[in-house]
């Protein structure tokens, strides 16, 4: 990546990666890694795809310079991950390209986008499948190492792969008609469902570091906070008084049903983050927006939790 990249870009390209990942499901995200991986290593890299009933052999794509066959697992919507499912497919899979492409194959590497993490059963047979097939490197390339290798190209492929990132400049042009925009969308979603009003208390200065975001949301919600004034300004200037409020309420019981879940502070934003957005890619104004926006809420107390030392018994 260029280093004239700010760190607020980077932080946005971080936030849009990890949505992008989290939402390719099934074949989406074969088709979202070919893509990273042909801009990464061009020619270098073949896409493979399953022709009729001849299937894949265990490979979905194929590094011409090192031998390195890549077999995907993209998640499937709305369920929750199978250990026993994925334990067999990484033995089937590789046992499909072990014996049809033995000629041209030296690493075989299962790439995932469980952003959660392999069930242990998966890691147990992993390891046991490096043990009895040493004649071949045997990889894992999760979330993690598929976000190396996306922020190893360059601004233009970034760009064509996620879309515009906000700037320190777009962060201090806030436009307030997009969150008006964004406003009345949320506000529409729920309005058959009113929430029951709650009073909005101020934000401990520690709330940041003790709620363990990762870095590029603490450096994104730093940066929206000085558009949260204006966040603010705007419910307090509404034609309906409590719709800042209700908004409020809204988003502290959707953060506790995230939270049930036992979803991490990262995940967890980034679905808040994106129940504003709406799915898919976002201009940057929109961005600088929908940031603000969960800024203001961040700030309230409405979301994440206050120090224990500042909660008032």
């Amino acid at each position: 990546m260029a280093s004239s990249m700010q760190p607020i870009q980077r932080w946005n390209y971080k936030l849009s990666l990890g949505l992008k990942i989290r939402n390719a499901y099934g074949t989406a995200f074969q088709d979202f890694f070919s893509t990273v991986m042909e801009k990464l290593h061009g020619d270098d890299y073949v896409r493979v795809r399953a022709f009729g009933t001849l299937g894949d052999k265990g490979c979905d794509g194929y590094l011409t310079k090192n031998g390195q066959v890549f077999q995907c697992y993209g998640k499937l919507e709305d369920a929750s991950p199978n250990a026993a499912t994925i334990v067999q497919k990484l033995g089937d899979d590789y046992k499909l390209a072990a014996l049809h492409l033995s000629a041209i194959m030296r690493e075989w590497h299962f790439a995932h986008n469980l952003v959660n993490g392999l069930p242990t059963e998966a890691l147990l047979k992993i390891e046991n499948m490096k043990t009895a097939f040493p004649q071949h490197v045997i990889g894992v390339i999760g979330p993690s190492g598929l976000e190396d290798r996306v922020f190893g190209l360059s601004d233009d492929h970034l760009f064509e792969l996620l879309g515009p990132a906000a700037t320190a400049e777009d962060s201090q042009s806030l436009r307030m008609e997009e969150v008006r925009n964004l406003v009345d969308s949320l506000i529409a979603s729920i309005a058959s469902n009113p929430p029951v009003v709650a009073a909005i208390g101020p934000v401990p200065h520690d709330k940041l570091v003790f709620n363990k975001l990762p870095t590029h949301w603490y450096g994104l919600i730093v940066a929206a906070s000085q558009n949260a004034p204006y966040v603010r300004q705007y419910f307090e200037q509404h034609p309906t008084p409590e719709t800042g409020e209700n908004l409020a309420k809204i988003f502290s019981m959707r953060y506790r049903a995230l939270k049930q879940e036992n979803l991490s502070p990262s995940v967890i934003m980034d679905m808040l983050y994106e129940q504003i957005t709406g799915m898919g890619s976002v201009t940057a104004q929109r961005q600088v927006a929908a940031q603000a926006i969960l800024a203001y809420l961040f700030d309230s107390c409405d979301i994440f939790e206050d120090h224990p030392s500042k909660v008032v018994l």
